[in-house]
């Protein structure tokens, strides 16, 4: 007994020392690990020798559009008459909508076939020391463009001057009436303008049917019940019912700036179902809110873009949210009014890596020709664009590492974007809008702020003030490869220009068949840039629906042609960052001239009678396609 007790003390005794060293070794390899990953953080936070450093651009040379250099992206704002400024201020508070800029519209408001352009302001920040000058216009704007293809500012006559502190801007036919109207996201109220067909716009906020106080971000007509009615995607951003977001972030060395959305509280997008059709609405427009009806409260988000179709191959549209450090959404449409968060099932909820990133501006198309619509997110400089490959079965990939697109977006904080054919070879390409968040050489970690500091200053060198937030814009021109490379020539003076960028709305203003581009920017001058690279072939769709003749918002447009391959695009406005762009549907078509049929498949309407045919005609014009006018199709392409 004695000695079985001695014993299993010297057991006990040597299971102590083996626990004991076991516990040392777990602690080491704990600070092992610890070592590890601040060096992989210390390494990851170093600049890559292959990206340029996160810079002042006014420290090294303007880039200058070589006379002699090729045709590319041409800076016409002030031949064309726009002289419109984003207003915000005074500065001093870090009021954090100031920061992120607002939209811009592309819109044909009197139906006379020229392009229109609409410019949505902020305007006075709340608790500002001073006031802005009393000449300051900080209303938005709208431009018409007249037969000379000049634009004339035809906001007081208009009504559209609204001065709620914007941001995102959304045209679509609320009525069915074949005239384009228009949705203000603001911060605070939101704002909805019907068209009246005289030049004018009556605001009809009312239709709402709620008094808000949201931080709308972008917004998005889509019929998502099918039922001839565009319904209507408000996404907000951020809410903060402590400082109601005038409140800089900073560290000990003194320098602060704009604080990222995690300082804040997370918020829900608002989905509206369209009711004007109903019995109930007596002929008057009338939205309700579904937001959780729909299951859509049920996530919280950051949200800044939107893409709004079907994505899952069901013909039913689905609600892609990019969000800003925080995973993505993708709402999937149960087809009973609603909808279930797939983004991480299907893919699109962060990258390859499962990091969730700093999602800003969202743009859809086919970049493999193979008919499926695929993704494309800006994020914050070290991390990447990414572009999300879409399949047959409503799954989607991260195909961004080695398609050019991450050497290219890894060096820039980009918004708005998108996917289209600029040089008509058949191939997409991207232009991405970027501008920084956080000041050059602040040394702060984005969205890693330290700490708030309630400040209340005043800054009267707006312009210096600007500058520090300033980065330039990429174009990417699409390879035969699958692969992008970024190109200064044909960018041009869109490449050339150093702002603190934001919006990016795109549209043929002088329907020559080639899109253009718009950009808006913090505190600057909006920009056009007429696109001169276009050699090849193209086609303009206009896809019309319904008794009105309105846009079909979310039709996707398939063209065949005599060897069997096709090409894919859809009429897709509210894209890119706060923006509409042309609802017209491009197509780039090199040098082919082969078509053989082109197919609609409406969004609207029952799905298996939703796949219209029609016949083939000469490249390189803009047709009208209305429903009902073409070959019913049963099975779809």
């Amino acid at each position: 007994m004695t000695a079985h007790s001695s014993n299993t003390f010297v057991d006990w005794r040597r299971a102590g020392a083996i626990a004991g060293v076991l516990v040392v070794a777990a602690l080491a390899w704990i600070q092992v690990g610890r070592v590890r990953d601040r060096a992989q953080r210390e390494l990851a936070e170093r600049p890559d020798p292959a990206i340029p450093d996160y810079d002042c651009l006014q420290e090294r040379p303007q880039r200058v559009r070589s006379q002699t250099a090729p045709p590319g992206l041409v800076d016409i704002t002030k031949p064309l008459g726009i002289d419109f400024r984003h207003i915000v201020g005074p500065l001093g508070t870090w009021f954090m909508p100031e920061s992120i800029g607002a939209g811009a519209a592309v819109l044909d408001f009197d139906r006379d076939g020229l392009q229109d352009l609409y410019f949505v302001n902020c305007g006075p920040s709340p608790g500002a020391v001073g006031s802005l000058e009393p000449a300051v216009d900080y209303r938005n704007r709208l431009y018409r463009q007249t037969s000379s293809g000049q634009f004339q500012d035809v906001t007081d006559s208009s009504g559209l001057g609204d001065t709620g502190y914007g941001a995102g801007v959304a045209v679509g036919d609320v009525d069915n009436d074949g005239l384009p109207d228009v949705f203000i996201a603001n911060y605070g109220q939101d704002s909805l303008y019907r068209n009246t067909g005289q030049g004018t716009f009556e605001n009809i906020t009312a239709a709402l049917q709620r008094t808000e106080s949201d931080w709308g971000a972008a917004a998005a007509f889509v019929d998502y019940d099918r039922d001839g009615w565009l319904d209507l995607l408000v996404v907000n951003y951020t809410a903060d019912p402590q400082y109601g977001h005038s409140v800089s972030c900073g560290f000990s060395h003194g320098l602060v700036s704009y604080c990222g959305p995690h300082k804040f509280q997370p918020t829900i997008d608002r989905l509206y179902h369209n009711e004007t059709g109903s019995s109930e609405s007596g002929g008057q427009v009338r939205f309700r809110d579904v937001t959780e009806a729909a299951g859509l409260a049920k996530v919280t988000t950051f949200g800044f873009g939107a893409v709004c179709m079907d994505l899952t191959g069901d013909e039913w549209p689905d609600l892609f949210i990019a969000n800003d450090g925080a995973p993505n959404r993708l709402w999937v449409n149960q087809r009973d009014g609603t909808f279930l968060e797939e983004a991480t099932l299907r893919g699109t909820a962060c990258n390859q890596a499962g990091h969730v990133e700093a999602g800003m501006g969202a743009a859809a198309g086919d970049v493999n020709a193979d008919g499926i619509i695929d993704l494309l997110v800006t994020h914050l400089t070290k991390e990447t664009a990414t572009l999300y490959v879409g399949n047959r079965d409503g799954l989607f990939q991260d195909r961004t590492p080695g398609c050019g697109i991450d050497l290219a977006s890894r060096g820039h904080t980009g918004w708005g974007v998108s996917l289209l054919d600029l040089n008509h070879d058949g191939l997409l390409d991207i232009p991405i809008v970027n501008g920084l968040v956080i000041p050059c050489h602040s040394g702060f970690p984005f969205h890693g702020e330290d700490e708030f500091q309630v400040r209340k200053e005043r800054i009267d060198n707006t312009e210096e003030y600007w500058r520090a937030y300033h980065d330039e814009n990429v174009l990417l021109l699409g390879s035969a490869d699958g692969r992008w490379q970024a190109d200064e020539v044909a960018g041009g003076d869109f490449v050339a220009a150093q702002t603190s960028g934001r919006s990016l709305a795109c549209g043929d203003l002088d329907n020559d068949g080639d899109p253009d581009l718009i950009v808006t920017g913090c505190g600057t001058t909006a920009r056009c840039y007429r696109n001169d690279l276009a050699a090849g072939n193209w086609l303009l769709v206009k896809t019309e629906t319904g008794a009105g003749a309105r846009d079909a918002i979310g039709a996707r447009v398939i063209l065949q042609f005599s060897d069997g391959s096709r090409r894919t695009a859809c009429c897709l406005p509210q894209c890119s960052y706060l923006a509409s762009s042309d609802s017209r549907v491009h197509f780039g078509l090199g040098a082919r001239t082969d078509l053989q049929s082109i197919t609609v498949v409406w969004p609207d309407g029952p799905v298996n009678q939703c796949v219209e045919r029609f016949a083939a005609v000469p490249v390189n014009q803009q047709i009208v396609i209305r429903r009902g006018t073409g070959e019913q199709v049963e099975q779809q392409p």
